[in-house]
């Protein structure tokens, strides 16, 4: 039996003619996706922080997560951010991938303007300190989260931009 609906050209034009004023274009779209991801962002970071839990990444189909704390380079706020991870010898690997845009994420910005960084994970906290992994050591970093994580060759693929790759090694340090 089939179930799809004829094609109606009058109805087609009506909808597009009611509808296109509501969905906004060029600019405007990118700031309003610009300011969804960033209140789901804070939303996710909430519920992380309080549940252990985050939605958004498991959607993805994520399971490694943790809250990465960092201090804002220009405003000096602690900034949240919930960023996949891999663990290799003990420590956890995180990519600065940023979704495969062609700038870096502002929390690999302010992890480069130093300060204390903490993550919490599984409901414990740890003050870390991130290492940058050149040459092979990055190389097998990358391959490895490019096995956990299949989104990973499609932001690659996205830009020509050189992911950093981070090694977060446990730290004594101040903590927030």
């Amino acid at each position: 039996m089939h179930n799809a609906l004829p094609y109606r050209p009058h109805v087609a034009r009506a909808y597009a003619r009611l509808f296109r004023p509501l969905v906004p274009c060029g600019r405007c779209r990118a700031r309003l996706d610009h300011m969804t991801a960033r209140l789901w962002t804070h939303l996710d970071v909430a519920v992380y922080r309080h549940l252990g839990l985050s939605l958004g990444v498991k959607a993805l189909g994520v399971d490694d997560v943790l809250l990465l704390r960092t201090r804002g380079r220009t405003t000096g706020q602690v900034r949240e951010v919930l960023v996949a991870y891999v663990d290799i010898g003990g420590a956890p690997v995180v990519c600065a991938a940023n979704a495969g845009w062609d700038h870096q994420p502002g929390w690999f910005q302010n992890l480069r303007g130093g300060g204390p960084v903490e993550v919490q994970c599984h409901g414990e906290c740890h003050a870390v300190t991130p290492v940058l992994l050149e040459g092979d050591e990055r190389e097998r970093a990358l391959a490895a989260m490019e096995e956990a994580f299949p989104y990973m060759r499609l932001y690659l693929a996205r830009t020509a931009r050189r992911f950093p790759v981070l090694r977060l090694q446990s730290a004594v340090g101040p903590t927030y």
